[in-house]
């Protein structure tokens, strides 16, 4: 059984939701047996997340306009496409990171009450770039995730974990960039530090171009098709395996 980590990744999460696309043709097995997700999203958040790219470039400085109120778009689209059992279907499966603002700490939370849990705990929370006061979860208050550790791993798996992340580097799934020189180490992840990496950093928080979401859906679809080939030739081996035995 193989969990599955998504980073973190500001709107370059469509590369992340075109790579649950390309699991759910090809081998839906690998999401359906997956003993926890880390950190993915609603797919129903893709034309949701382009439209609002399209949308913030009509204002000065885009998403960093103080009226843009991003965090509270996110909570709002979450809550209109989740199911009303999504607290039910996420308990146990679905683990979401966040930052606990007194101390820094990353937190693992896989237990929820209510679907309003889900969609709150989903958005992240910049500080400075989705306002200036955080959400607050029974009583304490959390920033992203993505501050103390961009690909969330749980504590004590033991089963394998897959990563995926929209950024050239080490992980399982990404853009395959060729070689760099340079690599950054953050939170135990190894990225490249070239100029590619600099221009998906860049569109991930500010949305230079409106075909960008689009874009890395396709990329990272056909990016994660050999891996859900080799799936569904191994799965297909074990069963014509064991007929013939």
């Amino acid at each position: 059984l193989v969990s599955i980590s998504f980073s973190g990744s500001g709107f370059l999460a469509t590369y992340q939701l075109g790579v649950a696309q390309c699991f759910l043709h090809y081998a839906p097995w690998i999401l359906h047996s997956a003993p926890s997700i880390l950190g993915s999203s609603a797919g129903s958040l893709v034309a949701a997340m382009i439209h609002f790219a399209k949308e913030v470039k009509s204002f000065t400085l885009g998403p960093l306009n103080p009226s843009i109120k991003l965090f509270h778009w996110l909570e709002c689209i979450l809550n209109k496409h989740l199911p009303p059992n999504a607290h039910q279907l996420a308990n146990g499966r679905l683990a979401v990171t966040m930052t606990r603002l007194t101390d820094g700490e990353q937190i693992l939370m896989s237990d929820f009450d209510s679907k309003e849990d889900v969609a709150l705990l989903c958005s992240c929370f910049l500080p400075g770039y989705c306002g200036f006061v955080p959400p607050s979860f029974k009583g304490v208050f959390y920033l992203d995730g993505g501050l103390s550790g961009i690909q969330p791993i749980a504590p004590g798996s033991s089963s394998r974990t897959l990563t995926v992340c929209p950024f050239s580097g080490e992980s399982d799934i990404c853009p395959g960039d060729a070689p760099c020189w340079l690599d950054i180490v953050t939170h135990g992840v190894t990225l490249k530090g070239n100029l590619d990496n600099s221009f998906r950093f860049i569109n991930a928080i500010y949305p230079t171009l409106e075909v960008r979401p689009k874009l890395y859906v396709a990329i990272s679809y056909t990016a994660c098709i050999p891996i859900s080939i080799l799936n569904l030739l191994l799965c297909n081996s074990l069963c014509l395996t064991f007929l013939e035995i």
